[in-house]
């Protein structure tokens, strides 16, 4: 019987071993495109990246508290992603801060214009992340202007856009990326 005691605790801790392993994914990522090397109009405290994930569809989502998020799912359309990204002080566990951007761009189509409210046919949305409670979260923008123009080698675009929710540090963009 006082074997049967002593054995207890090595099961216990043998039934708390983790699986060690490989362990592969078939998550599939999307080609992206090349920035170029000037970010125009990334403020100079942080750093600004352009991907572009082409085969790609935008989806804006609700979760359960009646915030939206975006999500990227496989189709035939274009998602422009631009991210700001200013890291905190070194020792700071939530000192990081970020603004992104996202919006769609429909296949076979070389140029868009839209302004102010024709803004949500591309899906234009911001996010702000950060230690900023009541602030962080993903926004419509419907305030503002986008300009494309895409051929086979460049997308350029050109966004002014004001988020009426939120402070932002980003509000213009100019790039031209590679594709």
């Amino acid at each position: 019987m006082k074997a049967f005691y002593f054995l207890i605790p090595l099961l216990m801790i043998n039934a708390c071993k983790t699986q060690t392993g490989t362990v592969t994914s078939t998550e599939k990522t999307a080609t992206m495109g090349q920035l170029n090397e000037r970010v125009t109009g990334c403020p100079e405290e942080g750093n600004c990246t352009v991907k572009i994930h082409k085969n790609m569809n935008l989806i804006i989502k609700e979760d359960g508290t009646g915030a939206i998020y975006p999500e990227m799912v496989a189709g035939k359309n274009t998602v422009v992603e631009y991210t700001y990204l200013k890291e905190g002080p070194e020792g700071t566990a939530d000192g990081n801060y970020s603004e992104t951007i996202h919006f769609e761009i429909p296949a076979a189509v070389e140029n868009i214009s839209k302004v102010n409210a024709s803004l949500s046919d591309v899906k234009l949305l911001y996010g702000k992340h950060c230690f900023c409670k009541g602030e962080a979260g993903y926004y419509p923008i419907s305030n503002g202007e986008l300009s494309v123009s895409a051929n086979n080698k460049t997308l350029t675009f050109n966004l002014n856009f004001e988020v009426e929710k939120t402070s932002q540090v980003i509000s213009n963009i100019s790039e031209t990326v590679k594709l």
